[in-house]
């Protein structure tokens, strides 16, 4: 909750940003989150994700990281909880919102930014609230519709930032953050198609994610350097990326030790009320790495380059239209 709270808010002044997550969901050892959390449900848990959920080449491929340690546990699609969130509404909205983006923009758990840990409502039931709280969490037909103006008003309720991070045209902010659903720099995309089940819409957007990975790897191929160029320019997908015998992308040119970037895209499914699935593709905005980083893979040194994104979006497009 507090990870997209700050996605929502895009504030770029961190010390602000720290002084007003604190406010709101506590912190710094010394204040108590003003708004208290209970979890209730029946979690049925499973012991081989790849048999157990009939997970193909292709959903594999997203879930490679899970998939290639063997058995692990993990929590059953069907599984039911009941989240109860009590306090003032002054604090309530910003966790209201929050939850709302958890739930349609993003997941828990491993792998839910390659389409795990995806989250339905079955039911919202807001209760003697006083200042109008009004978000749905009932998708509707026109799932683009819904979407932009859900998240249009889930930034309402946090509120705006005092420095906004793109007050220079383009977003500087030191993490990740999700702009303006009106704006031109905003990612989203939808399969054309509903599918009956959740595995069904990951299985689709698998296959087209390694398409285009694998793509762009085989025309680079050919000489050794290129091909370095071309692990560099992927790296943008998200660390680590490890390329054959254990070579792996290092980060290089700054005082941190950073070895982990989560992927600025993220992919997930979403369960309409009439029971149908969509597969979502989210582009989220922030600098990849601290100013001057670089990364490095084998003799080939470069700074991030996003165009590959911006090229996967494109492809996405093609085939989405405005669907």
């Amino acid at each position: 909750l507090r990870w997209w709270w700050r996605a929502l808010k895009g504030e770029c002044d961190i010390k602000r940003l720290r002084e007003e997550e604190i406010k709101i969901f506590g912190g710094d050892g010394k204040m108590a989150s003003p708004v208290y959390l209970r979890v209730e449900g029946n979690i049925r848990k499973g012991s081989d994700l790849t048999n157990e959920c009939r997970l193909n080449a292709w959903v594999g491929y997203l879930y490679h990281f899970v998939t290639i340690r063997g058995k692990r546990e993990f929590i059953e699609p069907g599984s039911r909880l009941k989240l109860t969130l009590i306090g003032k509404d002054e604090f309530l909205k910003h966790y209201i919102a929050s939850l709302w983006a958890l739930v349609f923009l993003g997941g828990v758990g491993a792998r839910s930014r390659r389409g795990g840990g995806n989250l339905a409502v079955v039911g919202y039931e807001p209760k003697d609230l006083v200042e109008d709280l009004e978000i749905s969490f009932t998708p509707t037909d026109n799932l683009r519709e819904w979407l932009e103006k859900n998240l249009k008003r889930a930034k309402e309720l946090v509120g705006p930032p005092k420095t906004p991070c793109d007050k220079y045209g383009e977003c500087e902010c030191e993490y990740s953050t999700l702009p303006d659903p009106t704006s031109g720099d905003f990612k989203l995309e939808l399969s054309k198609t509903k599918f009956d089940a959740w595995f069904e819409a990951l299985n689709d957007i698998g296959k087209e994610f390694m398409k285009f990975r694998k793509m762009k790897n085989e025309q680079k191929n050919k000489q050794n350097k290129q091909n370095e160029e071309r692990i560099l320019k992927i790296a943008v997908f998200g660390l680590p990326l490890i390329c054959g015998k254990g070579k792996a992308v290092k980060v290089e040119n700054t005082k941190e030790d950073i070895k982990r970037r989560s992927s600025p895209v993220i992919i997930k499914v979403v369960k309409h009320s009439e029971g149908k699935y969509q597969w979502m593709v989210l582009g989220l905005e922030g600098r990849f790495l601290p100013h001057g980083a670089k990364l490095r893979f084998g003799e080939k040194t470069k700074e991030p380059d996003l165009s590959l994104i911006e090229e996967f979006f494109k492809r996405l497009r093609g085939g989405t239209k405005n669907e």
